[in-house]
């Protein structure tokens, strides 16, 4: 099988949407926006039912962090993060082999088996390589021609090393 082989580079929204999604896939992130949003809904419905006499500042400012402050906080690190890590906005080649791995950017090369990938996850944008449950190689998926996508699925599910949780509806590659 010939190698699978393509070039990607992330913009900076790539790079704020997919930090978005990495904090709120778990359950921690969603708990934190559901428990913000319920703790607005609370100050505004005791204050707007006249169970209260004065505004409960501390209960505003709480929900307020949690559903507003704590994304704009986000997003600002993220956007601070792509600025100073140069790697992340290097143009990265990605080479998927039958036995491994190759990624090479303008700075760095790496190589490794596919039984040193921990999981393979994809989203609507991304096909995500995560070499540890908490570091992932993001590949936009835009970079993949649909072929080159069916190819990298077939390859992947014919590893036996990775946690595969690729979509293969609509590939061509049975599931």
């Amino acid at each position: 099988m010939e190698p699978i082989t393509l070039t990607t580079q992330l913009s900076e929204q790539d790079y704020i949407k997919v930090n978005f999604h990495f904090v709120f896939r778990k359950w921690k992130g969603k708990f934190m926006l559901v428990l913000g949003i319920f703790s607005l809904m609370s100050v505004l419905f005791l204050y707007l039912t006249d169970a209260l006499t004065e505004v409960p500042w501390i209960g505003l400012i709480f929900g307020l962090y949690l559903t507003v402050g704590f994304p704009v906080q986000l997003y600002f690190a993220a956007k601070k993060a792509f600025k100073t890590h140069q790697r992340v906005s290097e143009t990265i080649v990605y080479a998927f082999e039958p036995d491994r791995i190759r990624i090479t950017g303008e700075s760095f090369q790496s190589t490794f088996t596919w039984d040193k990938v921990y999981s393979l996850t994809e989203t609507k944008d991304w096909v995500l390589i995560w070499t540890t449950p908490q570091v992932a190689n993001v590949v936009p998926k835009r970079d993949f021609s649909p072929a080159q996508l069916r190819g990298f699925k077939q390859l992947a599910k014919a590893q036996q090393g990775p946690k595969n949780k690729l979509n293969y509806r609509n590939t061509g590659a049975a599931a």
